[in-house]
């Protein structure tokens, strides 16, 4: 999600939250002032300073609440209903994305408040552990209730980060407290504040050593990586495994940035007989979609691939039945003579195949061009008429860096075994190898690193397992 995104749904919750509470407002308000005042004859006066705190408070809660618990797609029958500790940090540190990033501090700041302004309404929450435990019980309460629902999962990060926005926003309660103390001549009370920022300054320095890391090392991270270990029961192979280490070429990988993505898919969708409107345009962090009036072009920064779209297809040549006519007679010259016109290059030596439906692709394993490789497929989906509906460039354009040493195929094989490789499942694994090669993926920072690809029957059933190559 975008910033302009979160900053709107920000919004609609804030509206959403004044109008909920304003509502209790006035039935409290009827209730103070008819019931108890008039009818009651009550005597006790409503504090004002405590009215402010209730509305001010009662709007964020509503706030948190609907952002919490609004807005989620179920999860009953996911496998993993209660996520591990540090399981969105290693995540966010595999894909190093901006989103997971920004999601996790946006859980941080969500509680920032909570810390801030409970103290001001509760005299027992100036005390700092009744805070903190005050922020636990609501910060749990909340993945308890997701979990039950099954609005979302129980993720024991929200409750690390929750807390520790709780923490501090305590901090910044002490320090306003201290200021006011100042004003009125009492300038004791120092040490507290620095204890309660120590909650920030850790948040710094952890963030700061996170991104530190990463600059400073030479190649990008791969969303390869393991997560949790899988849990294997059983692996074997007939294969030979040698354990010398083996040595691949590292590539630079020919990105692209907004300025030139939209350069490129202006030209696109005027080779498709299409106009771009760039109001319509969307920009992500990663990723910019650029719309036409008849199809859309959406771009990966890191590595420049990109998908077409053209919605006229499916609305111009669909039958009676909703669906749209594909054509299974294509053949590979006429794919390329197709892709040609619509300006999409095609390497030399890639392997055509039809794989049904109106499916094609064209298929680059590792094509060395001038010294710069190409590897990737091209699928297109094509109709009646010599149309093309969909094509996804997935072919990479890469120039060689260096060669670096990697684990040995052993290694890799041991990984297997101790279970250090992605699998989104509990069940117990029975992993037969038949096969293993190397392939290529594109890390967060640009390069095309060395993978080995294991080919294996897994409980039956034909996948492969992905174990990064590079020695760490």
């Amino acid at each position: 999600m975008r910033v302009i995104d979160l900053i709107s749904k920000a919004k609609e919750y804030l509206v959403a939250g004044i109008v909920i509470v304003a509502i209790l407002a006035i039935i409290i308000a009827v209730g103070y002032f008819i019931v108890y005042k008039k009818i009651l004859n009550g005597k006790k006066q409503i504090n004002k300073n405590s009215v402010i705190w209730l509305i001010i408070f009662g709007v964020y809660l509503a706030v948190v609440l609907m952002a919490t618990m609004l807005d989620r797609i179920s999860t009953m029958g996911f496998r993993k209903n209660i996520i591990p500790l540090f399981y969105s940090y290693k995540s966010a540190w595999n894909n190093f994305s901006a989103i997971e990033w920004r999601n996790i501090i946006l859980n941080i700041c969500m509680f920032i408040p909570f810390g801030l302004l409970l103290p001001f309404g509760i005299k027992k929450a100036k005390s700092w552990w009744v805070t903190y435990v005050c922020g636990l019980i609501f910060t749990v309460l909340i993945e308890s209730v997701q979990l039950i629902t099954g609005r979302g999962v129980f993720e024991c990060d929200d409750v690390f980060n929750n807390l520790l926005g709780a923490m501090i926003g305590y901090g910044f309660y002490v320090l306003i407290a201290y200021i006011y103390a100042c004003n009125k001549g009492n300038k004791s009370g120092i040490k507290k504040v620095i204890f309660s920022f120590v909650p920030l300054f850790g948040t710094i320095i952890m963030f700061g050593t996170i991104f530190g890391i990463y600059n400073s090392q030479e190649f990008g991270n791969l969303n390869l990586n393991y997560i949790t270990k899988a849990n294997v029961k059983n692996v074997s192979t007939n294969e030979k495994l040698s354990n010398e280490k083996a040595t691949y070429p590292v590539y630079m990988v020919e990105g692209t940035n907004k300025e030139k993505s939209k350069q490129f898919a202006k030209e696109f969708l005027k080779n498709v007989g299409d106009k771009l409107d760039d109001s319509l345009t969307d920009l992500y962090d990663e990723t910019a979609i650029y719309h036409g009036e008849i199809g859309n072009v959406s771009v990966e920064y890191i590595d420049g691939t990109y998908t077409y779209t053209d919605f006229s297809i499916y609305f111009d040549d669909e039958e009676e039945d909703g669906t749209t006519k594909t054509d299974s007679q294509v053949t590979e010259d006429k794919l390329r003579e197709m892709l040609k016109d619509y300006g999409v290059y095609i390497p030399a030596g890639c392997t055509f195949e039809n794989k049904g439906d109106g499916i094609y692709s064209l298929s680059a394993d590792k094509i060395i061009e001038d010294e710069i490789m190409y590897n990737g497929t091209i699928e297109a989906t094509c109709y009646q008429g010599d149309k093309i509906g969909d094509i996804n460039y997935n072919i990479v354009k890469c120039k060689k860096l260096k060669d670096v040493k990697c684990i040995s195929l052993r290694d890799a094989y041991d990984m297997i075994k101790e279970g250090k490789f992605n699998y989104y499942s509990n069940e117990e694994l029975d992993v037969k190898v038949k096969n293993v090669g190397v392939d290529y993926f594109t890390d967060t920072k640009g390069y095309y690193q060395p993978v080995y690809v294991f080919n294996v029957d897994m409980n039956g059933e034909e996948t492969q397992i992905d174990i990064p190559a590079l020695k760490k």
